[in-house]
């Protein structure tokens, strides 16, 4: 069993870093060393074979060229010895007969007017093409010349020299013609050999060089992915430890120390808090409870002592309110918050929320509007829990209401969801804070006094209810906050008809 798990496990990391490797082929480390490494040597393999392959054409033709001039040497040396003893054309066909190189090219032997008084291949020119070389030879130059040959349309290389009369003077020109269809052949031949090298090279660059790149992508993506993990407060992710001594491999160890390290101290912070939360919970306690004692029993005292002692009754209360959130807090992010889930009617929740909460707005003159649609929505929650919720995000809307302002509460019901907005007209959130306001100990720009701790808590009991809290806000015009709580699957069926 432990066998098949790790080889599972181990398919899914693979089959997770080739994707990893595919959607960061063309970004990051791969892309720059596509670009820049392989590229170059991409680029470096093509220019080396055109290279090769024109230094392979140079030298064969060369080849080739400097048999065509040793036997026109020859032929021009001979041609003075036949010249001596006949005419021209008497010469030029003596010289013919004894070249000996006739099955390896063709030698023509050409007057001054360009006529061809002999040929080696047997048969009459009528027609001489006139090529550079031959042109060239005429002026005293030896010369060559590839190209086209117009009889036979094929591929050929032509040298042409002068031919020179008893006096010294250019009689004609003798021409020698050699097809390249062989040489041609085999050169594309090494062409192909070196397009295959160069593929083979560049196959190997790459395959090696994508090897290399993905031990650095893969384990710095998890890396990443793990750090990212971290920072949003996820502290029990760590690197899976990479068999290698490297630089990666110590970076892994220290990310995976400061993990360490960090759930320590998360622990120890922890334990703080909910140690001095417990601690307050009494002495509080008891300060309240006798302050609102005072205040009941009509306890003689003057105005100013009474002021006294229901600014300690409010403050204590606001303290005891901390205390409890960061007791919530501190089970949150240990675990241990839990929920008393049973039946119950979220309106009538809701609604002994929302009278409460209208008697406190009366004191900042801010007016809370609720109109009661349905009687009963039944769900499965922790009606306590809930009411936390209602009560931190209708004081939320009181606390950042100007005076003279309105709260507009509504609760509604759709097949899946009973759904609770409230929405007030005071000061809103800026657009850069919007997306942290949910997050613990988030404040952002705000002047209001509060922890930052009510609407992370709030979202963590609505999310533990399999709900979503959502926040719509703009600076200057007011906030909307909606509460959507799936129902029961018996509530949905009858969601369209409430009671």
């Amino acid at each position: 069993m432990k066998h098949r798990h790790f080889v599972r496990r181990s398919m899914r990391r693979a089959g997770g870093d080739v994707r990893f490797l595919r959607r960061n082929m063309f970004s990051g480390i791969t892309y720059r060393w596509l670009k820049n490494v392989f590229g170059s040597i991409f680029l470096a393999t093509i220019l080396l074979v055109i290279l090769f392959c024109a230094f392979a054409k140079n030298s064969y033709y060369n080849m080739v060229r400097d048999r065509l001039r040793a036997d026109a040497q020859n032929v021009e040396h001979y041609y003075a010895n036949y010249n001596n003893a006949a005419s021209f054309s008497s010469a030029a066909r003596l010289l013919v007969d004894d070249f000996e190189d006739k099955d390896l090219c063709e030698i023509q032997i050409i007057d001054l007017t360009g006529a061809v008084a002999v040929s080696s291949s047997g048969f009459a020119i009528t027609e001489v093409t006139e090529t550079p070389d031959l042109t060239a030879s005429r002026e005293d130059r030896p010369s060559s010349w590839v190209g086209k040959y117009a009889p036979s349309d094929e591929k050929v290389l032509s040298f042409s020299t002068p031919l020179y009369d008893r006096y010294g003077n250019v009689c004609g020109s003798a021409r020698l013609i050699t097809a390249l269809a062989l040489t041609d052949r085999h050169l594309w031949r090494l062409y192909g050999f070196a397009v295959l090298i160069g593929l083979l090279i560049v196959l190997i660059t790459g395959f090696s060089g994508l090897y290399f790149v993905k031990s650095i992508v893969v384990p710095v993506g998890r890396i990443n992915e793990t750090a990212r993990e971290l920072a949003k407060g996820n502290l029990t992710g760590r690197i899976e430890k990479f068999d290698r001594n490297d630089e990666i491999g110590t970076l892994c160890t220290t990310i995976n120390a400061m993990a360490e390290e960090l759930s320590e101290t998360e622990k120890l912070k922890n334990e703080f808090i909910s140690s001095v939360s417990h601690e307050l919970r009494t002495p509080l306690t008891a300060i309240r409870g006798w302050s609102e004692t005072m205040i009941a029993a009509d306890v003689q005292m003057d105005d100013t002592a009474r002021r006294g002692i229901t600014v300690i009754y409010k403050e204590t209360e606001r303290l005891s309110k901390l205390v409890e959130e960061l007791l919530d807090t501190t089970r949150i992010q240990s675990g241990r918050f839990k929920l008393v889930v049973t039946p119950m009617n979220v309106v009538a929740e809701f609604e002994d929320t929302v009278f409460m909460m209208m008697e406190r707005a009366k004191v900042d003159d801010v007016t809370i509007e609720y109109t009661p649609e349905l009687d009963e929505v039944n769900i499965l929650g922790d009606k306590n829990r809930l009411k936390q919720v209602f009560f931190n995000i209708i004081d939320n809307a009181i606390k950042h209401s100007h005076a003279g302002g309105n709260i507009r509460t509504a609760l509604a019901l759709t097949e899946q969801n009973v759904i609770i907005t409230v929405s007030d007209n005071g000061e809103g959130i800026s657009a850069e804070d919007l997306p942290y306001v949910k997050e613990m100990f988030y404040k952002g720009h705000s002047q209001k006094r509060g922890s930052g701790i009510g609407l992370g808590v709030s979202d963590q009991i609505v999310t533990m209810h399999g709900g979503t809290l959502d926040i719509d806000s703009t600076l200057g015009e007011g906030t909307t906050v909606t509460i959507t709580l799936p129902l029961p699957a018996t509530e949905a069926n009858d969601a369209g008809s409430p009671a």
